[in-house]
Formats: C-alpha cells, sequence, structure tokens
C-alpha cells in the first residue's frame, strides 16, 4: 500500500481525500420522474484523485467497483439510468462506469461518499422546504451548488440551476438575466387588464423570439413571444391579456390575484427547446389597480409600488373605454414603493423577558385607518409570520395615532410600561420574535370574492408592509438585548435597515462603542473600549472589507455584559496578518 501510495504521487495522482472530491449538482426532483435523477462530483484539487474503492453509504447505493480516476478540476456524473438520461442530456457528459440504485429523497436526505478506506470525503443534508431552491423541487431545475469548496448543508450555498433540467458534466450558467420581469399588474377591471413589463438593464439588444411567459413554473411555456421580439438596451416591452389570454389557445392565463401567483419567463434555443430559466417571482394578493414592481428599478425584490408605472396614464377609475390606450403602455421606469397607511413604527424582539416582546404601529396619514374592512367587519387586518395576531372587529386609528401589540397580556404590558389605560394595546400573541431575526408583516383584508369567481367567499388578505429585520451589519445590532429596539427613523420604506435605529430605554438612539486600538506585547494588539451597562459585547474579525464591507464577519471572545458602565479591554494575537477588528453588541 505505501509503495502504490508513493507511486501515485509521483504520477501526481492521490487517493481522493475529505474535501478533495466534492459535489457540485444534484438532482433529486427531475421533471418526468427518476429516471433522470443525477449527482454531479467535482475534483478541487490540483492532483488527479483515485475514486476506485469510494462509495456512497447515504442517499444512493453506488460504489466505484471499476478503477476511477478524476483530474483535476473535472466533473464526474452518476445517474440513476443511462438510458434516459442519454435521450435529454446526449452522450457527451462524463459518466461513472454504472448507473446508481435507489432513489434520491424528494423531501430531502443526507448524502455520504466514503473513501475505499473509510474516510469521509462528503457529508451532507438537502431539503426541498424551507429556505432551500425551490424551482429544485420538481419544478425543472437541478440543485446547484455555489461553492462545492464551501458548507454543503448550509442552503444559502445552493442555488436553482438556470439551465432547464440542470447542466451535468459542466459548470452552471449561474443567475443570468438580461431580461427582468420588472412590474406585474393582476388584479384589474376595465380600462385596464392584466399586464407584465419585461425590461432589459444591460447594454445589449435582446431577442425575445420564441421565449415563453407564464404564471406557472411547472408549465413555463404557456405564452409564446412572437419573433421578430426584441427589447433594446434599457428598454422595456409589456405584454397584456389580450396576448396571453386569447380565446382559443389552450394555454391562455391570467394572474390569480386573490391568492396571489407568479410569473415566469424562460428562454428557448434555435429549435424551440426550453433553455434558461431568466426570471421567475412570485407575488401575493393584489389590489385592484395596483401593481408590483422591483425597487429599486430592475434590480431590487418585487414591492407593491405607490402608483402603477407600465408608463400609461391610465388608471383604475379612469373611463372604461380606455382599454385601448391603456395597451398603448410602453414601459418605463418603476415609482417609488407604497408605504402605509399603516407601518410598523417600534420593534422590540429581545426584551428580558420573551413576555415583553412588542410592536407598535403608527397611523401615518392625516385621516382615521379601520383596522377591519367596514362591509364586512368580522374581517380584520392581522400579523403574521414572526408571530401571528388578528386584531378585533372595531378597531379603528386615528390620524397619527399608535397602536401597540404584544406577546403577554395588555394589562400586563400597561403596567409594566407605565401606561394609561386608555392607550390602545392589544394581546398576547401567537410564536415570538426570533432573536437572530426574521419576517414580520402586517396585513389587511379585501373584499370577499363574489359568486362566479371560483373562490366565491375567499377573503384575500393585502399586504400593507413587511419588516425583514436582522440582529447583525447593516441592521442595528445593539438592538439586539435589553434595554434596546428597534425604531423607525422616518415614515419612508420600512424594509430597509437604513431607516432603523436602536434606541434604549429611555428613547436615546444608542451609537456604537467608540474603540481604541494600541499594540500590546510583541504580535499582538489590545482594544479598548466604553462598554455599557447590561451589554454583552462581541469581538469579529475578518480578513479583508472587500465590496460591502458589512457580511463576512466571524465571531470571535465574549466581553459579558456588565451590572455599571465600564472599559473593557481585549488582547488580541494578530500573527502575521492582522486583518480587520470591530466590537458589536449583537
Amino acid at each position: 500500500m505505501h509503495w502504490l501510495l508513493l507511486l501515485l504521487l509521483g504520477l501526481g495522482v492521490v487517493p481522493a481525500e475529505a474535501r478533495t472530491v466534492s459535489v457540485s449538482e444534484l438532482n433529486y426532483a427531475p421533471l418526468d420522474g427518476s429516471d433522470f435523477e443525477f449527482i454531479e462530483l467535482i475534483n478541487l484539487g490540483a492532483d488527479a484523485v483515485v475514486l476506485t474503492g469510494a462509495q456512497f453509504t447515504n442517499g444512493i447505493d453506488y460504489r466505484f467497483d471499476t478503477a476511477t480516476t478524476l483530474q483535476p478540476g473535472a466533473r464526474l456524473v452518476i445517474c440513476s439510468d443511462r438510458t434516459s438520461f442519454a435521450s435529454r442530456y446526449g452522450n457527451g457528459v462524463p459518466l461513472a462506469a454504472s448507473k446508481f440504485k435507489g432513489k434520491l429523497d424528494d423531501q430531502g436526505e443526507q448524502i455520504t461518499l466514503v473513501s475505499a478506506t473509510g474516510e469521509i470525503l462528503f457529508q451532507f443534508k438537502y431539503d426541498s422546504s424551507g429556505d432551500w431552491p425551490s424551482r429544485a423541487n420538481g419544478l425543472g431545475s437541478s440543485l446547484e451548488c455555489v461553492d462545492p469548496n464551501g458548507k454543503l448543508s448550509d442552503p444559502a450555498n445552493w442555488r436553482s440551476s438556470t439551465e432547464y433540467n440542470g447542466s451535468p458534466g459542466i459548470a452552471g450558467v449561474g443567475p443570468s438575466r438580461p431580461v427582468v420581469i420588472n412590474e406585474i399588474l393582476a388584479h384589474t377591471d376595465p380600462p385596464l387588464e392584466d399586464a407584465i413589463e419585461l425590461y432589459n438593464p444591460g447594454t445589449q439588444t435582446v431577442d425575445l423570439s420564441g421565449w415563453y411567459l407564464s404564471n406557472n413554473r411547472a408549465n413555463p411555456a404557456k405564452y409564446r413571444i412572437p419573433n421578430g421580439t426584441h427589447i433594446s438596451p434599457g428598454g422595456y416591452r409589456v405584454f397584456f391579456e389580450k396576448d396571453f389570454n386569447r380565446a382559443g389557445d389552450s394555454d391562455r392565463f391570467t394572474f390569480n390575484s386573490a391568492n396571489g401567483d407568479e410569473a415566469v419567463l424562460i428562454s428557448t434555443d434555435s429549435s424551440g427547446k426550453l433553455l434558461h430559466w431568466i426570471d421567475a417571482t412570485s407575488f401575493g394578493p393584489s389590489e385592484n389597480g395596483v401593481s408590483f414592481g422591483r425597487s429599486p428599478n430592475g434590480t431590487g425584490p418585487l414591492v407593491t409600488l405607490a402608483d402603477l408605472g407600465l408608463g400609461t396614464p391610465v388608471r383604475k377609475d379612469s373611463s372604461p373605454l380606455l382599454l385601448a390606450e391603456f395597451r398603448k403602455a410602453p414601459g418605463a421606469p418603476n415609482g417609488l414603493p407604497r408605504v402605509g397607511p399603516v407601518v410598523f413604527r417600534v420593534i422590540q424582539y429581545q426584551p428580558a423577558s420573551n413576555d415583553f416582546e412588542y410592536v407598535e404601529l403608527l397611523n401615518i396619514t392625516a385621516a382615521p385607518v379601520s383596522l377591519f374592512d367596514p362591509l364586512n367587519p368580522s374581517n380584520t387586518w392581522r400579523i403574521r409570520d414572526g408571530v401571528d395576531f388578528d386584531f378585533p372587529a372595531g378597531v379603528s386609528l386615528t390620524a397619527n395615532a399608535t397602536v401597540i401589540v404584544c406577546a403577554t397580556d395588555p394589562g400586563t404590558f400597561r403596567l409594566k410600561h407605565g401606561l394609561p389605560a386608555s392607550a390602545l394595546v392589544y394581546g398576547p400573541w401567537t410564536n415570538q420574535l426570533s432573536n437572530s431575526g426574521e419576517r414580520i408583516a402586517l396585513y389587511k383584508p379585501d373584499p370577499p370574492q363574489l359568486p362566479p369567481h371560483p373562490d366565491a367567499g375567499l377573503v384575500p388578505y393585502i399586504l400593507v408592509e413587511e419588516i425583514h429585520y436582522d440582529d447583525s451589519d447593516p441592521w442595528p445590532v445593539l438592538a439586539n438585548g435589553q434595554p434596546f429596539r428597534l425604531e423607525r427613523k422616518t415614515v419612508g420604506y420600512g424594509d430597509a435597515a437604513t431607516n432603523w435605529v436602536a434606541v434604549s430605554a429611555s428613547g436615546q438612539p444608542v451609537a456604537p462603542p467608540v474603540v481604541h486600538v494600541m499594540l500590546a506585547e510583541p504580535g499582538s494588539i489590545r482594544i479598548t473600549f466604553l462598554q455599557a451597562a447590561g451589554v454583552t459585547y462581541f469581538l469579529e474579525t475578518r480578513d479583508s472589507l472587500g465590496a460591502a464591507g458589512v457580511a463576512g464577519w466571524t465571531r470571535g471572545e465574549e466581553i459579558p455584559k456588565s451590572a455599571t458602565p465600564t472599559t473593557a479591554r481585549i488582547v488580541v494575537p494578530i500573527g502575521e496578518s492582522p486583518g480587520f477588528f470591530r466590537v458589536v453588541a449583537p
């Protein structure tokens, strides 16, 4: 064995070692059944590696029984059925000597590959839910690893393949958006109709001939864009319901504004075969005449817009005779997101006791706002996601008034905070706010759907505002822990970290600590700062600031909280590459 190892090393070939071989692509829920499943391996090292004798002990049943060597940077695909695989991907893909037995679990499972000597080469667990890419779960994409040298069990290290059905044997092209779905109008009556706006953010004209638009990722080839359709650099193109809902078309569609829907754009090759997922986005229920659009224009997430865009002056309250005029809409940059009429003003997500978590809502208008549907008063506003709470019937907010929703009994909360009995406080809610950050959203009821609508009786709930708060940069890190809370700076767009500040129990903004650094003994530095009472701090490090300067910090030493303000001192070894340091109170 030692002579064999020496010989292999002399030839630039080494036995497989942990993380020398990794997984780069996984197709666990392919279209048309499990015969099209595959797993792709990649050699991350500088030498060829021997896989002979290696085997999967979890996930699939496969052993490299024949001599198998993987060259540096090379990929190798193990498939479920070689005939089915070749019918879809051709004969040019580097395949293992035989197919695997068993089946990859559509719901997720652990995958383990061990070497001939039993060493674990890689082991990870994928999933089909939660934060894992959804399109890979039976919707025409494979599961593609962003960095095979990174953490394989981290869903953020995986993406749905841009290539339709995946890209076995070669690196995927990754996210590719020469054109984006920029605005969607889904709830309409004349003079409006459903519409999709596309935008070209690039510097080259894009030919859309033969591409498809759809409202269903499971059936992306619904409306074929006519030949000769182009979008110039920085240009727009709007498609209307008259285009994709034509009588007689088997795949005609409109958007489902009561339940929410999705919009899909997929490209094709010269033969009409589906090629790349260009854009796919989902949205919730919407109000009549109100559109969703990317903010910032062309690049940001889909949000409810303050005003209909599309480059048309026609609105829902215009004359129904103006439908033809609406259909002339050329497209245009999106305006601002809608804010209000009620917004989150305060989020206290980690007090000394979870019982005293709360949020404060603010009516930003100069008029009363009913937190219920006046025509259907039992249908009330609600808070969802992080916590669940339904307002009782009859609650209204006067102009510029606030209301608190808390985790405990309202009377107990008033007593704790010294609030009068007249203060609007409701609770308790169910669940609790995450200390590490999450989404919290406010919804209002739309009128119930009426017959003959297929969802007659359904009450659509319209998103009023959502906040994805966090306990790390760029969000105010001092908001995590007694006695601080998150407080909104302005009534501008709420789902932006820059619009929030950490505020102390006294209502004063909390400044981050001023840190002093000096050399200590050789090879180390001394970090000194004034530690506020009752606050736990952490030292964090990183090698370089990078472009953004806010992500990628590694948490290190904890500085426990002190009962009184005190001067904290930390001695840090710096070695040959000191890097960057910061002190945070997460």
